[in-house]
Order: C-alpha cells, then sequence, then structure tokens
C-alpha cells in the first residue's frame, strides 16, 4: 500500500451519535459520518462477527476494498 498524505485546510467536527447514515450488515453496526473531503464510519460487531461471513456477502468482493486510517 503506498503511503498518502492529507492536508487539512479546516477544521470540522461532528458527532457518531448522530449518524448521516447507519448500515446493518449481519452482526455489525456502521455508523457514517460525513466532513467536506471526509467520510468517516464507526463499526461496532458482535461476537461472532466475521468480515467473510457477514460483509462479503454484501459487498460481493474477494477482500475489503475501503481505505482504512486509524
Amino acid at each position: 500500500m503506498a503511503d498518502s498524505a492529507m492536508n487539512v485546510t479546516k477544521f470540522a467536527s461532528k458527532s457518531h451519535n448522530t449518524p448521516d447514515e447507519v448500515r446493518a450488515p449481519d452482526k455489525t453496526r456502521v455508523e457514517v459520518v460525513r466532513l467536506p473531503g471526509f467520510t468517516l464510519g464507526r463499526l461496532n460487531m458482535e461476537p461472532g462477527w466475521k468480515w467473510s461471513e457477514c460483509v462479503k456477502p454484501v459487498v460481493k468482493t474477494e477482500s475489503c476494498q475501503v481505505s482504512h486510517v486509524g
């Protein structure tokens, strides 16, 4: 994976307590917050969660295609 840099030109804040979108695949809750130039997700996985069983059937890819930070 290539290194990438982010330039922050404005400060913005938003709480995951009031997400813009909620996704709920099996054994998963994803709370999505959108800020200018960024989309952030908070994931809560239940016991027994497996990407291959809970997310793969929904996204239909062999691995996660989303860039992760943190």
